[in-house]
């Protein structure tokens, strides 16, 4: 397995307190990355431009303003589909996914469409969580996967990989939800699509630094798209 065949895509907003450490793990593996910055005020943008000037793995796209989540990922996926690698993997910026988990699922990346990292299977869970956001989370994953007649445990993982076959397939441009129901738009199509799919057990660890970008607004949002994936 070559990891110079794996693009990380990862959108960001202010987050300069993680950007360049976070680069330096990338390189470190020998994985390319792709940055999907939204204008970030803080100069997140800027690290990466700097950076990139020694590292031809790093790629930036600097978008006009914060445009979310689901945009972000499908700027990144256009970028993606046009470039030669063979697999791209969502991944957060500011370490709530750690590269002890990203080994997990590059193990098991060209042998599965998506690879999802899993909270809610057996190895799998959360640290830095109070009760109340654990049970919250937990039990929006049983709602979401009941109502969809799934059989992925969590819909909402953003830590996953996705063949350039599946992104293809699920004609993701198409897609309309930019918070976390993005995931669970992408997760419903590719699975309806019958291509093969492994959940992997991560454990989620709370950001280290700068601010969750969770609002109910985001909230609302997947809870909409639930109930109109549904009745599709």
């Amino acid at each position: 397995m070559l990891n110079k065949n794996f693009l990380i895509i990862t959108p960001t907003f202010n987050e300069k307190d993680n950007i360049e450490n976070f680069l330096y793990e990338v390189i470190d593996i020998g994985l390319s990355v792709l940055v999907v910055d939204d204008n970030s005020p803080d100069g997140t943008s800027e690290i990466v431009k700097r950076m990139k000037k020694n590292n031809s793995n790093i790629h930036l796209i600097t978008r006009e303003k914060k445009l979310g989540l689901g945009s972000a990922y499908r700027d990144g996926f256009n970028w993606f589909i046009k470039s030669d690698y063979s697999h791209c993997i969502e991944m957060d910026t500011d370490f709530s996914h750690t590269f002890r988990d990203l080994k997990k699922i590059l193990s098991e990346i060209t042998n599965y469409d998506l690879v999802i990292g899993s909270r809610y299977i057996d190895g799998g869970g959360s640290t830095g969580w109070d009760k109340k956001r654990k049970m919250l989370s937990k039990y929006a994953n049983k709602f979401a996967k009941k109502l969809l007649n799934s059989e992925i445990n969590d819909l909402t993982s953003g830590f996953r990989s996705y063949s350039k076959t599946a992104l293809i397939s699920s004609k993701y441009e198409s897609t309309v939800a930019n918070g976390y129901g993005f995931q669970i738009e992408m997760a419903n199509r590719i699975e309806n699509k019958n291509l093969k799919i492994l959940e992997v057990p991560i454990t989620f660890e709370e950001r280290r630094l700068g601010e969750s970008k969770m609002s109910l607004k985001i909230s609302i949002e997947a809870f909409i798209l639930l109930l109109k994936l549904r009745i599709k």
